[in-house]
């Protein structure tokens, strides 16, 4: 075998491989992957505290990365869910991690929340928000402000 078609068959390797190497990133709460394993962790508790955890971290980090922004929003985005907003049955199915969590439980989580979200979305405190500063329109900004409307209802 030449040089020359090793070099190509270890390139074309390499291209396929990219896209199980590369990672997701979206403008939805749930599509990056932070969120995805944040949803990961949440599937395999039966335990509020994942979601109460990852909202904290945002509340109480000087300055909040990225990925534990992104785990805030999807926690946000997971209970909003659960508690089904605006009067409404739930979206999505709860995840295991608040199936047995008490609505008033929830209710209770849903400020702080809401001010995770609010903190997530201030470029001031959030690498996330710094990320997406620049999309014009930013679909990211709106989705989570309206993330954080929901937890307000």
């Amino acid at each position: 075998m030449n040089m020359s078609y090793r070099a190509c068959v270890a390139g074309l390797a390499w291209m396929l491989a990219l896209p199980a190497l590369s990672g997701a990133w979206d403008e939805g709460a749930l599509d990056n992957d932070a969120a995805q394993d944040f949803l990961a962790e949440c599937a395999r508790s039966a335990d509020a505290t994942v979601v109460a955890q990852a909202i904290d971290m945002a509340l109480v980090a000087s300055f909040v990365d990225a990925d534990d922004g992104a785990a805030a929003v999807a926690a946000a985005e997971v209970l909003a869910d659960a508690l089904g907003s605006n009067g409404a049955a739930p979206r999505t199915r709860v995840v295991p991690c608040l199936a047995g969590v008490p609505r008033e439980q929830l209710r209770a989580l849903a400020p702080r929340a809401q001010q995770a979200v609010t903190r997530v979305t201030d470029p001031a405190s959030s690498e996330l928000a710094q990320q997406w500063m620049d999309e014009k329109p930013n679909r990211w900004a709106a989705g989570v402000q309206r993330l954080a409307a929901r937890l307000r209802n």
